[in-house]
């Protein structure tokens, strides 16, 4: 990773001072689209989140399995595998293993999505968090719950504090209008504290544990903005639902599990993006691009796999 990083580096510093998304090559715009998916999937809140799914989907995929019939519940102590399954987590060696995994090869997905540099004029600094990638849905918020917050989704904004003065928004254009200072170099102003306090609530909102920022003796207004924002903070945003066998889609009669991320009920006032009316919503802007995605990793599995058995 050190070589990637190193990349990345230079790549952001440039985007630090020149503030300007021209200057980028299409090899650039690829690693680019690496560094945010990887800043996304590479925290210590994304390894919590992970080990929590993997918890949830064995559980419950054990309790359909013992009432199929499938799985003797019966432990050697006579009690029953069900009883006791609270007691136990259930998780894997790495579980960053696989988000990283699509991080360093799913470029594709965001490829579609645009770019504005938001510069910071005013004298309140951006702040970062401990999870900095945050991720939003304004355009479809108050319609749905679930499936707002992936890469894919139709409406999808991605936000990406570089400095105290400069952050990176990617949006899908099909669901948003930019009014840029500078289309070219694809530079937006944010010349209210407004905008800017907004943009720092949502790292506030998505911390795992940690804010940073630089000035000092700020102690007093962040644990002001934490109480302001405590409704939002304290939500829970994963869901997990099991669904019949006539509630879903898929090519099988038995149950299935799904989970979801549901997005707080906030959103940072941004006076540069008009939001489109006649767009409608997809969990999949380009499925052709999903499918191919899947396929790709499956693909790099296997190999791994065949890799890793043909050492033994």
């Amino acid at each position: 990773m050190d070589e990637l990083e190193s990349r990345h580096a230079e790549l952001i510093n440039r985007l630090r001072s020149e503030t300007s998304f021209d200057v980028f090559d299409r090899m650039d715009i690829l690693h680019f689209c690496v560094f945010v998916l990887l800043q996304r999937n590479r925290t210590k809140q994304q390894k919590q989140e992970t080990d929590e799914l993997i918890d949830n989907l064995a559980k419950q995929y054990l309790e359909l399995q013992v009432e199929a019939g499938e799985v003797d519940p019966e432990l050697p102590s006579g009690q029953s595998v069900l009883d006791v399954l609270d007691d136990y987590k259930i998780t894997h060696e790495n579980p960053l293993a696989f988000p990283m995994l699509h991080a360093l090869t799913g470029v594709d997905l965001i490829l579609d999505l645009e770019v504005a540099i938001i510069v910071n004029t005013t004298d309140e600094k951006f702040v970062v968090s401990d999870h900095p990638v945050v991720h939003d849905n304004p355009r479809f918020k108050n319609q749905f719950e679930r499936y707002l917050a992936g890469i894919q989704s139709r409406g999808i904004q991605i936000f990406v504090p570089l400095s105290d003065w400069v952050q990176i928004m990617l949006y899908d254009p099909a669901a948003y209008i930019i009014d840029y200072s500078d289309k070219k170099k694809r530079r937006v102003l944010a010349t209210s504290q407004e905008v800017v306090t907004g943009l720092n609530d949502m790292q506030m909102i998505n911390a795992f544990e940690n804010i940073f920022y630089r000035t000092s003796n700020q102690e007093q207004k962040f644990v002001n903005a934490q109480q302001r924002l405590s409704e939002h903070i304290e939500q829970e945003n994963t869901i997990f639902r099991t669904l019949e066998e006539e509630e879903h889609d898929f090519d099988t009669e038995n149950e299935i599990i799904e989970s979801g991320y549901r997005l707080v009920d906030y959103s940072p006032s941004l006076p540069f993006v008009t939001q489109r009316v006649n767009v409608r919503f997809t969990t999949e802007r380009n499925p052709q691009v999903r499918e191919g995605h899947k396929k790709f990793v499956s693909e790099l599995l296997e190999d791994a796999r065949q890799q890793a058995e043909g050492t033994e």
